[in-house]
């Protein structure tokens, strides 16, 4: 009987979710109707009937007062006021405390929110995707008959090939015949196999799509009932008049379950931080033009393979000074270090870190962000905090999609494949000998200034310089050089807990998302490399731990002494050269980025614009001169021949060489492209970086 209730709560426990979600929706659009009013009356009966089928009386009761209140205004011919509507979401926010509230016998934890009762022995699944998935599975079942098949014809070709063996004989009347007989069937068997082999591919890729999609989640299952766990945490810190307005964005974002369940009491800890820490009385609230009540939003995006859940508030923000004096008095920063915002946020997340004097039911202990820390990481993701203008908070985790897919970039170490997280990767650098530069005896890098609004750096910035170490001392030889290729070095500026190091590699070859494994290999160190992908079947890739990357970094000083892989001689000084500047000329994002990636790899300096008149203002305004344009032709306001136009009009432009890169293929256009002064015409469905790289240096 027990476990026919654990699998009826189970049930409930997806039927609840599913009706609290309909009616919230409706009382969110104001109920403006009498249809909406008889939707809410239904799905509050039916939850009433489920709650009494599974034994949960409360549930039961609290369903019946409100089923009663509806009752009444249904009988009346009205819609709901404000009041009803308010006494709608109570009743809702406590349905969910209910559900999601510690059972009475189970051990209370410290220091914890609720802890969700969940049976993970039921998902809702779609009857569409049941049926797709099981259509997958008939393919893969037609693909294994036809395989019997083709392994009987193959038995009958071992067959007769076994007879002439035997029998001789056979072969002297016509061998040529008998030759052609059998290898006609032999090829028939091949051409089957060619062809079922695509099939196989085809039906198994379209089975795993089918079994992964079962998996995915909605973010509303499971951050829906967090507006009401805010509201009853806001009551407790502050008291019955305290408020808070719970904003949810991206719900219907869908992930893996095992991945959106682990954020789960992550972002019940930053929802509790934030009311803590953000907390304000109405009268501080009001002075500071803010609304009565904290508003926090959660926010679930996708971005790639990437999910994001970002919390919000707008109360008081991070005190950047408290924060620095607890953590001086950790030793996690100097005492007269200058406030730095980015370092100093990176410290709330570490072990014992709490700006709170003492601690209470809801925070103090230090244990809050550094769990959310740890979840992602476990996830093999990150967390960041950021101050909101004008006043609050956010804190945003990024993780994986799946728990196995990972974007990492690839460099060669040795011989050796290396996958560095892109989650920690901030620059991609190609930095020449003549421009590292020594600061005690330590090698530093100069990261470029973030371009403005129209795309060029702003040179007023301060510059900011990161340490340099070679990645081979921490994956070989520790006593490594710097690596230098074409006197340059090939820098990848990773950035943990606010820190940021280069590491100096031999060659970066491509960003790829892999499937990572754990990483078994006899030999391997299980710390610095925890993963390990196979794009190909005899080239492993070794997937470095950043975390543990860096603190191999710190325990050895940051580094050691500069010195190179090339001749180490004193050379003199010289004037800082700049690399030649391209300008790249494209509406498309995406393809911005691939193209500003694959010059700065290749020692090129890139500036960017969105369209025609915007290059056309930055090649106008510029203080530095542009060596190559490459532009699309069909864009917004102006597009490439029009740019190419009014370039050829400016006597101070005219010289520039440009490179025309466009999706069509047209001979007209290619015409009107040369005849217009273009250099060199690059279609995209060709797209060869080499080729690319090829024209530039042929321009210059």
């Amino acid at each position: 009987m027990d476990n026919l209730r654990d699998e009826l709560l189970a049930v409930f426990d997806a039927e609840y979710r599913d009706h609290l979600r309909a009616i919230r929706a409706i009382v969110a659009a104001g109920c403006p109707d009498a249809q909406g009013l008889a939707e809410i009356f239904r799905r509050v009966h039916s939850l009433k009937g489920a709650a009494r089928a599974v034994e949960l009386p409360v549930v039961e009761g609290v369903a019946h007062a409100l089923e009663n209140r509806l009752s009444a205004l249904l009988s009346a011919h009205a819609l709901p006021d404000a009041a009803d509507l308010a006494a709608i979401t109570d009743t809702l926010d406590e349905i969910d405390l209910l559900m999601t509230a510690t059972p009475p016998d189970a051990p209370a934890a410290p220091d914890e929110a609720a802890t969700q009762v969940e049976n993970p022995a039921y998902v809702q699944v779609p009857v569409a995707r049941l049926d797709a998935l099981a259509a997958a599975v008939h393919d893969l079942m037609a693909v294994a008959d036809r395989h019997e098949r083709l392994w009987a014809q193959v038995m009958d070709l071992l067959g007769d090939a076994r007879a002439v063996m035997h029998a001789p004989e056979r072969m002297r009347a016509d061998p040529v015949a008998e030759f052609a007989r059998m290898t006609r069937r032999l090829m028939g068997v091949g051409r089957e196999r060619e062809l079922m082999a695509g099939q196989i591919d085809r039906a198994l890729l379209r089975l795993g799509e089918e079994v992964h999609a079962v998996t995915l989640v909605p973010a509303e299952s499971v951050f829906g009932s967090l507006a009401a766990m805010a509201r009853r945490i806001a009551r407790e810190h502050g008291g019955p008049e305290a408020g808070v307005e719970v904003h949810m964005t991206g719900m219907n974002v869908q992930t893996e379950r095992r991945v959106m369940q682990a954020l789960r009491d992550p972002v019940i800890h930053l929802v509790r931080n934030a009311i803590v820490h953000g907390h304000e009385t109405r009268a501080e609230r009001l002075a500071a033009g803010k609304s009565e009540d904290l508003n926090i939003t959660i926010a679930v995006t996708m971005t790639g393979v990437r999910l994001q859940v970002a919390v919000s508030d707008d109360g008081r923000g991070p005190d950047l000074r408290a924060i620095a004096a607890r953590a001086a008095g950790q030793g996690l920063v100097h005492a007269d270090a200058p406030l730095d915002a980015r370092q100093l946020l990176a410290r709330v997340f570490e072990p014992g870190f709490s700006t709170r004097g003492k601690a209470d039911s809801l925070a103090g202990r230090g244990v809050g962000l550094s769990v959310v820390a740890e979840a992602a990481r476990a996830l093999h993701g990150s967390v960041r905090m950021e101050q909101r203008q004008p006043a609050g908070t956010t804190v945003i985790l990024t993780v994986p999609v799946s728990q196995r897919q990972r974007t990492v970039l690839l460099v060669e170490n040795e011989g050796q494949s290396l996958g560095l997280p892109g989650r920690v990767i901030r620059h991609l650098l190609r930095v020449r000998r003549d421009e590292i530069r020594l600061v005690g005896g330590m090698p530093f890098a100069v990261v470029p200034h973030p371009p403005n609004g129209a795309g060029v750096a702003d040179e007023r910035r301060e510059e900011e310089l990161v340490p340099l170490a070679p990645l081979r001392a921490f994956v070989g030889d520790e006593n490594a050089p710097l690596p230098v290729r074409d006197g340059a070095v090939s820098v990848v500026v990773m950035e943990v807990d606010g820190v940021r190091c280069g590491f100096a590699v031999e060659r970066m070859v491509d960003v790829r998302t892999l499937l990572v494994s754990d990483a078994t290999a006899v030999g391997l160190d299980s710390e610095l490399v925890p993963g390990i992908a196979w794009p190909r079947e005899d080239q492993p890739v070794f997937v470095l731990s950043p975390d543990r990357l860096f603190a191999r970094w710190r325990e050895r000083g940051n580094g050691g002494g500069a010195h190179f892989s090339d001749v180490d001689s004193a050379a003199p000084v010289v004037p800082v050269r700049h690399a030649p500047l391209v300008m790249v000329v494209d509406d498309s994002i995406t393809t911005r980025t691939l193209q500003k990636t694959i010059l700065q790899s290749h020692g090129y300096d890139v500036c960017l614009a969105v369209d025609g008149e915007e290059a056309l203002a930055m090649l106008q305004q510029s203080s530095r001169h542009v060596d190559v344009v490459v532009t699309d032709v069909e864009m917004p306001r102006m597009d490439g021949l029009a740019l190419l136009a009014a370039m050829q009009g400016d006597v101070h432009l005219a010289h520039i060489p440009v490179v025309l890169m466009t999706s069509r293929d047209d001979g007209e256009d290619i015409r009107r492209g040369m005849e217009g002064g273009a250099r060199a015409y690059l279609t995209k469905q060709r797209f060869d970086q080499g080729e690319l790289i090829d024209t530039i240096r042929g321009l210059l």
